[in-house]
């Protein structure tokens, strides 16, 4: 069946007229089927941005305090309470969970492998406490938002390396903001294409770029943003106000019906803001909720959850903008809100790998060895679940530019047929030339009880094998001289061949045209034989009527 829980933290709050704390603590609830609270991890206080949870553990960064509070989901219990040297704003899960991004209060950040302990530090490049942490899908890089104003891009990968040569500093700086960092979201694309959303206290609400540090969209709203969320497809995202409102900031709207040009790309218009229309906000007086300060989408991104001061959870529909229920009621200000991931689908597949113990941190030490970059003190602990997942590869068809030997080093396991090969090949190395087998300490001669005699028979074995194979190379040079030769011989035999076909074509043309000029003759001197013996018989005709003609006045 299939179940979706959400998280919700809340902060320290007095009771009335007594001046003592409450209990505070993190609520575990079921969304559905079944609304309903399943468990509570108590004696935690955490502010805005201060809770992280993962498949195994749960992490709370207490408000005021440089701890961290560790819980368990699996024992449902506190497992530890981590020190660090100084306050923690904010934090943030990456790299599949395994590395804890927090923000301190010195401006810098740090990265804490919860599998091995190791402790990495960036450089200091906030002015003020890191208040917002945003990581990006493929945990390549991650957004770090400060009272400051400011916005550092950072990688992930530069700043866990373990070369010394490597910068820990922003790759970009997005600066456009006029007043503190509220909150900052990363969207929900691997790709270069992806966009990340900021708000500040100025009212505004840019999205960005971050692979290239390019502002694409500047939004005026009409109040300060308390908190903020993203819909799953990267269409809008949902803002939350200090009335108890919300308001839905759609970045494809009407405008992209009358033109082809993706509006949120358009290098003509992002120096422009925009305001959303005010029938985007939506909220629900009668219930008396207070100031919204955390905010939730679900898988789907149908239903929104907000968390309030007044401790209300209320449900919304996004795609109508209506207030549906307040599904809970806790007993203090809704600090921090997450949707977990939905579990019960069909033929999932379960992590690759499993951290049981969250191994507490120990700041990063020198190199201990100059030839190696890893330090030898350097262990993890996890257990795995599975394969390790990786590129697809076949050790009998290498790719493009491989070597079958090269493929099946990133396979699991050698091909049978190269195993075979490789053995055959390995017992041919004892044979000698004439057929005899050399003792096992002569191959190499790596055995230290090989005497000189061993030494001197595998010596005059390469000799042997030596001037064999120079024998060789002298007759395949014999062969190849010969064969040039032949090549030779036959070019010369194809071009005289084509040279007497070129003759005897040239005869038969000339006896053509010679044949067809004598059958031009021979016609026009019938023609002229012709002409003459009809002109002879005129001319007797002609004659004899001139002899009648004239005997006839002798009568």
């Amino acid at each position: 069946m299939l179940t979706e829980h959400f998280v919700a933290s809340i902060s320290a709050q007095t009771k009335a007229n007594t001046g003592v704390t409450k209990d505070a603590g993190i609520f575990f609830h079921e969304f559905q089927p079944l609304a309903a609270q399943r468990h509570v991890f108590k004696k935690s206080a955490t502010a805005q941005n201060g809770l992280a949870v993962s498949s195994s553990h749960i992490f709370a960064a207490q408000a005021e305090k440089a701890v961290v509070h560790v819980y368990s989901r699996e024992k449902g219990n506190q497992e530890a309470v981590v020190p660090f040297p100084e306050r923690i704003h904010s934090i943030a899960l990456a790299a599949k969970d395994s590395v804890l991004l927090l923000g301190t209060e010195s401006g810098r950040v740090l990265a804490w492998e919860i599998c091995s302990g190791r402790l990495v530090s960036t450089s200091t490049s906030h002015l003020q406490p890191v208040t917002s942490l945003a990581v990006d899908p493929t945990s390549s890089f991650f957004l770090s938002g400060s009272p400051d104003a400011m916005i550092h891009v950072w990688s992930l990968p530069a700043i866990l390396s373990f070369s010394p040569d490597t910068s820990r500093s922003p790759v970009h700086t997005l600066s456009t903001h006029r007043g503190p960092i509220s909150s900052i979201v990363c969207g929900n694309s691997s790709s270069s294409a992806n966009i990340a959303i900021s708000t500040s206290e100025d009212k505004s609400a840019i999205v960005w770029d971050y692979y290239n540090g390019q502002l694409l969209r500047t939004y005026l709203l009409p109040e300060l943003p308390q908190a903020m969320t993203l819909d799953p497809a990267d269409r809008a995202c949902y803002l939350a106000y200090g009335d108890g409102s919300l308001q839905t900031v759609n970045f494809y709207d009407d405008l992209q019906k009358t033109t082809a040009t993706d509006t949120l790309r358009d290098a003509a218009s992002s120096h422009r803001p925009i305001q959303p229309p005010p029938k985007t906000r939506f909220s629900a007086e009668s219930q008396k909720l207070g100031a919204a300060m955390a905010l939730s989408l679900s898988w789907d991104g149908q239903t929104l959850i907000s968390g309030h001061t007044t401790g209300k959870v209320a449900v919304w529909d996004t795609a109508k903008g209506n207030y549906l229920s307040t599904i809970a009621n806790l007993p203090g200000p809704v600090t921090n809100l997450k949707f977990l991931e939905p579990t019960g689908f069909p033929n999932a597949r379960e992590p690759t790998f499993r951290i049981q113990t969250v191994v507490r941190p120990k700041q990063e030490s020198g190199i201990s060895d100059g030839n190696a970059l890893v330090p030898s003190n350097y262990t993890l602990s996890m257990q795995l679940n599975d394969l390790l997942r990786g590129p697809a590869t076949s050790a009998t068809e290498p790719g493009p530019g491989q070597t079958s030997f090269e493929e099946a080093l990133v396979h699991p396991n050698f091909p049978r047929a190269m195993l075979d090969a490789s053995l055959a090949e390995l017992a041919t190395w004892n044979v000698l030339s004439n057929g005899a087998i050399a003792p096992a300490a002569d191959f190499l001669s790596l055995n230290e009880d090989a005497g000189a005699d061993g030494m001197q028979g595998v010596s005059s074995n390469g000799t042997s094998e030596l001037q064999e194979l120079k024998n060789q190379l002298a007759s395949l040079q014999r062969i190849q001289k010969v064969t040039f030769q032949q090549l030779s011989e036959l070019r010369e035999e194809k071009e005289y061949l084509l040279r007497e076909e070129r003759k005897r074509s040239q005869q038969k043309q000339h006896q053509a045209k010679s044949k067809s000029k004598s059958h031009l003759t021979n016609g026009s001197t019938s023609d002229v034989e012709m002409s003459d013996n009809g002109s002879s018989e005129s001319d007797s005709d002609d004659a004899a009527s001139d002899g009648s003609s004239e005997a006839a006045p002798s009568e």
